[in-house]
């Protein structure tokens, strides 16, 4: 099934279409008055993988993160590095056009024990996965990350 944005939808393709190595192209938080912000980053770097054991990881980080002077690992440090990194991992399930994420670890701890879920779509070879609305100050943004096979 193709959509009107000329996606493919994962049903016409088959949940084997994600199982890989993906390498982060973009992120972004798209609200609702139409603005975009990057919150990694225009240049964002990170890596999906799926496993066909049922199993995922995520990891991406801004490329600007700051390298500290030293190998101090004390918690000013970790802290100002902390906020432009995220990684998870756990199971996954496809349902439909969607891939659930049942987080087992994380980098933030309000997630572990979560499920994250996903819409899904292939464009022009690359995978598209739209977060559903996230609650951030007062808008309601849809997180829209652009892989690539690795």
């Amino acid at each position: 099934m193709t959509t009107s944005s000329g996606s493919v939808q994962m049903a016409a393709v088959g949940a084997d279409a994600l199982i890989g190595s993906w390498r982060l192209v973009s992120f972004e938080l798209r609200s609702p008055d139409g603005s975009v912000s990057h919150p990694f980053g225009k240049d964002a770097s990170g890596y999906l993988f799926y496993n066909e054991d049922g199993y995922m990881s995520a990891a991406f980080m801004g490329a600007d993160r700051a390298r500290p002077d030293s190998d101090d690992l004390s918690e000013v440090a970790r802290g100002v590095n902390f906020d432009a990194f995220n990684a998870y991992c756990g199971r996954f399930e496809v349902r439909g056009d969607r891939v659930v994420h049942r987080v087992e670890v994380s980098s933030l701890p309000q997630w572990t024990g979560s499920e994250q879920e996903r819409v899904f779509s292939f464009e022009d070879g690359r995978l598209v996965l739209e977060t559903v609305a996230l609650q951030i100050d007062s808008g309601v943004p849809v997180g829209v990350l652009v892989w690539e096979r690795a």
